[in-house]
């Protein structure tokens, strides 16, 4: 016998026996037996199948978990969306009109309305200045105004512009060496003290003068130029096509204002040197209540109401703007900050009943649920 055949033979010897055990074996036994395969194999007639099953029943029930809300902080405030490439045609235009200005120059009547401007500019950089004063120079702009529109509006609207680059230098040059210009009183009036009043400004790197007080802007380029123009415009009384500002370009500057609000924030603070200021934070003076005391809590707490009340009248303003802007959302954000959590989930509810689906759907969902929660711990 080969080698392959007795291995064959081998294989064949259990099943041989096991056949001759079956056949040993009493009938109610084999029938027993037959009885327990018939039920085996009918449940695995109804377990067919069921690996794919259990993964699809699995993939449901984490779906369904994901879909749920869960309360999530309100913390993300919706800011606006400013189309980068609106901004760079706006930027441009103005660009080749201030070019168009200094190459071809500007009529008499324009560069009259020019002047009185600059005048005006004089006046409100003045801290001391009186109502009468401001009033003398603004009626010397609104006289202006017509003889310079005979002209063209695009003759007025390069004056702008030209007005525009020259105050972007100066507020860069402002940045490099600390130094408020003559012409950028002129051209943006007390604009220095509105950015220390509202905390706009930050430290950077020493100038080539050293010191390092706070004089770095904290708005961009394309917000700076939206501020001056609105200034202009409210300056000159021009409101009305083609001199008012685009929606992109209002969506830019009310994403800095949501993002930097007003309110009780004060610039003293900045205009200390670093050390100096760190050192007074660290280790208050006797009698002088510290960062932590409960005053000190409580002046923050004054200040952060100040910002949430702004961010409101704003939110506001821009969904009069902008009616894509998500307002309820954004409203119910503030207020829950504000610890009005009623009316913070009422803000949420409403957002949800007008966008049932969209992007901002399972956000809102969930600060619902964290303001609802909040809500019923509130005593009535």
């Amino acid at each position: 016998m080969s080698r392959a055949e007795s291995v064959a033979v081998k294989r064949r010897e259990p099943r041989s026996a096991l056949s001759s055990g079956s056949r040993s074996r009493s009938p109610a036994v084999a029938s027993s037996a037959r009885a327990d395969a018939a039920e085996r194999r009918g449940w695995k007639r109804h377990l067919e199948g069921w690996e794919p099953g259990l993964v699809a029943v699995f993939i449901a029930g984490s779906a369904a978990i994901l879909a749920v809300p869960r309360p999530v902080e309100p913390a993300e405030l919706p800011l606006p969306f400013a189309d980068a490439q609106a901004l760079a045609l706006a930027r441009d235009a103005d660009a080749a009109r201030a070019r168009e200005a200094e190459q071809l120059g500007l009529d008499a009547e324009v560069r009259e309305l020019g002047s009185a401007i600059r005048a005006f500019g004089v006046v409100d950089a003045d801290a001391d200045h009186t109502e009468a004063e401001l009033l003398a120079a603004r009626k010397r702009v609104l006289e202006a105004v017509g003889p310079a529109l005979a002209q063209g509006d695009e003759a007025v609207l390069r004056l702008r512009a030209y007005q525009m680059s020259s105050f972007a230098r100066e507020v860069r040059r402002f940045e490099a060496t600390g130094e408020e210009s003559d012409e950028l009183r002129e051209l943006g009036g007390n604009f220095i003290g509105l950015l220390r009043r509202n905390a706009w400004l930050r430290r950077g790197e020493a100038g080539p003068r050293g010191g390092d007080e706070a004089r770095r802007v904290a708005m961009d380029g394309a917000v700076l130029g939206v501020l001056f123009k609105k200034r202009w415009g409210a300056i000159v009384g021009l409101q009305r096509a083609p001199f008012g500002v685009a929606l992109d370009e209002e969506r830019a500057l009310f994403k800095f204002l949501l993002s930097h609000p007003l309110g009780g924030r004060s610039a003293q603070d900045l205009a200390a040197p670093p050390a100096a200021a760190t050192a007074a934070r660290e280790e208050p003076q006797a009698g002088e209540p510290g960062p932590r005391s409960p005053s000190a809590a409580l002046r923050a707490a004054e200040a952060q109401r100040a910002e949430e009340h702004y961010r409101l009248k704003k939110i506001d303003e821009l969904a009069a703007l902008d009616p894509a802007y998500p307002r309820h959302l954004a409203r119910g954000v503030a207020l829950y900050r504000l610890g009005k959590f009623v009316q913070s989930a009422e803000a949420f509810r409403t957002h949800l009943d007008q966008h049932p689906d969209g992007a901002y759907t399972l956000r809102a969902q969930n600060y619902l649920r964290a303001a609802l929660e909040r809500a019923s711990e509130e005593p009535f």
